[in-house]
């Protein structure tokens, strides 16, 4: 069952829920081509006075939140682009839109529907609006990105 737009809201509110967009690159033909876009949403999670550990079960719960999002966010039988939910790294990133605190780290890759190695073009562009659009609506900012 798809969650609505209230319980979508409280769990970005609840983590924090940020984005971020970094092309996605592949060599075809000895050439590097930018392929399409990885959109990686970042949210915290309270550990409260406990050590942080990578992969614990509240990384793990948040990560599962991020991936509710994620597919709600999702254009319904679009096939005019591919939309692929990386699995969950099991680590804390550091963010400089929160410096302060370790974020989990979901990453959605959106590329071509096919011929996978063309150059992005409108359709990815399109499509990654639409879900930037929809991010947006529910309240997810624009952060400065994990590495």
């Amino acid at each position: 069952m798809a969650a609505d737009a209230a319980t979508l809201r409280k769990l970005v509110a609840q983590h924090a829920v940020n984005y971020q967009v970094w092309p996605h690159y592949e060599l075809s033909g000895g050439q590097r081509v930018m392929v399409g876009f990885d959109l990686e949403l970042c949210g915290t999670h309270d550990h409260g006075h406990a050590r942080l550990s990578p992969g614990c079960p509240s990384c793990e719960q948040t990560y599962e939140d991020l991936k509710t999002l994620a597919q709600a966010i999702l254009p319904a039988g679009d096939r005019s682009a591919d939309y692929e939910i990386q699995p969950f790294d099991s680590a804390l990133h550091i963010s400089s839109h929160h410096p302060e605190s370790a974020e989990v780290l979901l990453d959605l890759r959106v590329e071509h529907h096919q011929h996978y190695f063309s150059p992005v073009d409108e359709c990815e562009e399109g499509c990654l609006k639409q879900v930037i659009d929809r991010l947006q609506a529910l309240g997810v900012v624009r952060g400065g990105g994990v590495r």
